[in-house]
């Protein structure tokens, strides 16, 4: 009997996502937020992990995290990282606005495929 614990796990899975909702964008949408879920739960995991090897090894005393303030400097740095990062999350986002705006619809693309297929454009 071969040992399955060992085997690596596929990076990605084939066939069809299971369709919850009817709109496919909430499927994506519920898809990335349980993404990031996952990603937080091990960022969560690993940071309790360095709280009790310090704690462990005498370098850091209980409850020294969560009473830290940081300085001025360290608040501005985290600052500008989490807006980058919101930034990035966003972009899809901030995009498809930039698109309505200017006036780049599903309604005006198929519009001007029609338009080129009648030789009026």
């Amino acid at each position: 009997m071969t040992d399955n614990l060992a085997k690596p796990l596929p990076r990605h899975v084939t066939g069809h996502r299971p369709a919850i909702h009817a709109d496919p964008a909430i499927d994506r949408l519920i898809a990335m937020v349980l993404s990031l879920t996952r990603e937080v739960s091990v960022l969560r995991d690993r940071f309790d992990t360095l709280e009790i090897i310090g704690q462990e090894s005498g370098w850091l005393k209980p409850g020294a995290v969560d009473a830290y303030m940081p300085p001025l400097e360290v608040r501005q740095r985290r600052e500008t990282s989490r807006e980058a990062m919101i930034g990035r999350v966003l972009a899809i986002l901030s995009e498809e606005i930039a698109d309505l705006e200017a006036g780049e619809t599903d309604d005006a693309f198929w519009t001007t495929v029609t338009g080129i297929e009648k030789g009026e454009i």
